[in-house]
Parts: structure tokens; sequence; C-alpha cells
């Protein structure tokens, strides 16, 4: 091993005293090129195209329309205190992605008033807050636009304890669905009520 070692030192050693003699500089080893980074899109379409695939699949009936889809939503999240939510149908309704938000003024702790949660966060919070409490949500009211596979509902709702009793909140829902190709998805949805909008909800929601 040492032979070889000084034998190499003294090739080397030549090589470099030649090329200085000659006026020449000793060619630099070639780096190898980094590999191309795949692209943002890409990198989001195969996170999508996995995520899909863990989407629990939706009920033809739910998911075969625009209007299904608002009506289904209204359904599976209703129900007297303690019973269980299908929270697997809820779960199909929902596009990788998705979010859902509250739309509130800043609160006077300095909390933001709009803090978007995922489905699932929905989901833990339900799972406790249906234990205890009757929640029944009604549509009275439905303003539908769009364009392509891109369609945005404002669903004016009210909030029940139970189907008999009165009111305790009103407010809209911005519901945002697209069409795949197959079926409809819900994309986001965001909601305010009277009370953080201060004004009661309007037969033609146009804003005041």
């Amino acid at each position: 091993m040492p032979r070889l070692l000084t034998a190499v030192h003294v090739t080397a050693l030549l090589v470099t005293s030649s090329a200085f003699a000659q006026g020449t500089t000793p060619p630099a080893p070639t780096a190898k090129s980094a590999p191309a980074k795949p692209s943002p899109m890409k990198l989001a379409a195969e996170r999508t195209q996995t995520a899909l695939q863990q989407v629990p699949p939706g009920r033809p009936t739910d998911v075969k329309s625009a209007e299904d889809v608002v009506t289904a939503i209204y359904d599976v999240i209703s129900g007297p205190a303690g019973k269980a939510r299908d929270w697997q149908r809820f779960r199909s309704l929902f596009y990788p992605g998705a979010l859902m938000a509250s739309v509130q003024r800043p609160r006077p702790d300095g909390r933001p008033g709009v803090a978007p949660v995922t489905p699932e966060d929905y989901v833990s919070w339900g799972e406790e807050y249906f234990k205890a409490h009757g929640f029944f949500e009604r549509e009275t009211h439905r303003q539908v636009s769009g364009y392509g596979d891109l369609v945005n509902v404002l669903s004016a709702y009210e909030i029940r304890e139970s189907p008999e009793a009165a009111p305790l909140l009103r407010g809209v829902n911005n519901i945002q669905l697209i069409f795949d190709g197959q079926r409809w998805w819900v994309l986001h949805i965001s909601w305010t009520d009277e009370k953080a909008a201060g004004a009661p909800v309007p037969a033609t929601f146009t804003r005041k």
C-alpha cells in the first residue's frame, strides 16, 4: 500500500509540473450536476393523488350534484345529543386540502376572528360537542352561481337544539364546490352569523 500511494503522488506531481511548465492549468474535476427538483405543482398533484385514495367513497346520492352535496352537509352534522354522526360520510364530501372557517371579527383577547380548520379538526370538535348538545342545522335559502366546474353556494341556515325548538342562531354558509368529471366535492366552507355580521340575514344575500 505505501508504494502504491507514493507512485500515485509522484504521477500527480509530474502532471501538475508539466502543465505549469507549458503555461496551462490542469483540468478541474467535473462536478456531478444535481438532479432537477420536481416542480411544486407536480409535488402537489402527487400528494393529492395519494390523499384521494384515502378519502372514503361518497354516497352516489350525496355527490351526484352540487345541490346534493349541500343537502348532505346539513344532514350529516344534524342530530340529537348523544347520537354519533357518520363521520366517514362527512369526510367523503371534502376534497383533499379543503378548509372550513368561521368568519368573525378579531376577539378582545387578540385572537383572530378567522382561524381556518380542516374537516378532520371539525370531526374532533364534533365528536365531543355532539355528545352533550343537540344540533340541527337547517337550510332556509340558497343562492347558486358558478362557471364550468366551479360552483359557489350562499346558503342561509338556522341552528336549533331540536327540530321543534326556536332558532338559536341564523347565518349564512359560503360553500365552494368543484366537479372533477365524476363527482362533486366541497373545496371550502366559510360561515358567519347575524351577531358577527351585525345585521339580519337578508333574503337576497346582498352585503349592506
